[in-house]
C-alpha cells in the first residue's frame, strides 16, 4: 500500500527569508521609470498580500488606475526585470533554522515540499535561488497564478499531483507554513493544517488567534518544527 503524502507548502517572505526591501525597491523603480512617480509603495503594508495586490494598491494610491483594475503587463515585466538586481544588494537574509529544516525534510519518504507565496513565480524563484533553497522545491503556487492568496492551495495541489502522478487532494495532510494571519486563512479555507511562524510582524498569539493549529517563534529548533509538522 502506498504511503499517504504529507504536502508542506512554505510561504517565502519572512518565513524562509527576508528580501531586505528588494521588492518595494524594484517596484518603486518601475513606477518611476514608467510613470515618473516617486515612492509609489510608501505606506503600503505588504504582509500576506500577493504582488498583484501590491501593484494594484500602489496604482490606486498614485491615481494611475481605478480600484480593481489589474496591473499593466508592462509594469509587471519591468518590475521582474529590475528585481534580480535589487535582490543581489544587501541586506537579504535567511530566517533562523531554514537551511537545517529543509535539509531535514528533503528526501524524506512521503514528504513533498512546495512554495505557496504571493510573490510572482519569477521573483519567488530568484529569492529562494539566492540562498540555494531552490533545490528543495519542485513546485509551487504564486501570486502570478492568482491575485487572491486564498485561491492558491488548489493550484499547488494540482501541480503536486502532476509531479507525483498521484491523487493527493486537500485536507489536513496539506500543511501551510507562513508568518501572517493571511497564510493561516489560506490553509483553513481548504481544510489544511496551518502552522504559523512569528518571524514577521505577527506574534505567536496573533497567529493562534487567527486559527493556526500551531505557532512557532521561529524555525530554529528543527526537531520542534518536525514535531509540529508531524513528520518525526
Amino acid at each position: 500500500m502506498t504511503a499517504a503524502l504529507k504536502v508542506l507548502l512554505f510561504d517565502v517572505d519572512h518565513t524562509l527569508l527576508a528580501a531586505g526591501g528588494a521588492g518595494f525597491r524594484a517596484m518603486d523603480r518601475a513606477f518611476r521609470e514608467l510613470y515618473g512617480v516617486e515612492s509609489a509603495t510608501r505606506g503600503i503594508v505588504p504582509d500576506g498580500k500577493t504582488d498583484p495586490m501590491l501593484f494594484s494598491e500602489a496604482l490606486v494610491r498614485c491615481r494611475l488606475t481605478p480600484a480593481g483594475a489589474p496591473p499593466p503587463p508592462e509594469l509587471v515585466a519591468r518590475y521582474e526585470s529590475l528585481f534580480a538586481e535589487e535582490m543581489a544588494a544587501p541586506p537579504a537574509t535567511l530566517m533562523p533554522g531554514v537551511p537545517e529544516l529543509l535539509d531535514a525534510l528533503t528526501g524524506r519518504d512521503a514528504v513533498l515540499l512546495g512554495l505557496l507565496t504571493g510573490n510572482l513565480e519569477r521573483t519567488a524563484k530568484i529569492k529562494v535561488a539566492a540562498f540555494g533553497l531552490d533545490r528543495h522545491f519542485a513546485f509551487g503556487a504564486y501570486g502570478s497564478d492568482r491575485a487572491d492568496r486564498l485561491e492558491l492551495p488548489p493550484i499547488a495541489l494540482e501541480r503536486a499531483e502532476r509531479l507525483t502522478g498521484r491523487r493527493i487532494g486537500l485536507g489536513r495532510h496539506v500543511v501551510v507554513v507562513g508568518d501572517t494571519p493571511r497564510d493561516v486563512d489560506c490553509a483553513l479555507a481548504w481544510g489544511a493544517t496551518a502552522i504559523g511562524v512569528a518571524t514577521g510582524r505577527s506574534s505567536r498569539s496573533q497567529l493562534l488567534d487567527a486559527g493556526a493549529h500551531a505557532a512557532l517563534q521561529d524555525l530554529s529548533d528543527t526537531e520542534e518544527v518536525l514535531r509540529a509538522l508531524r513528520v518525526l
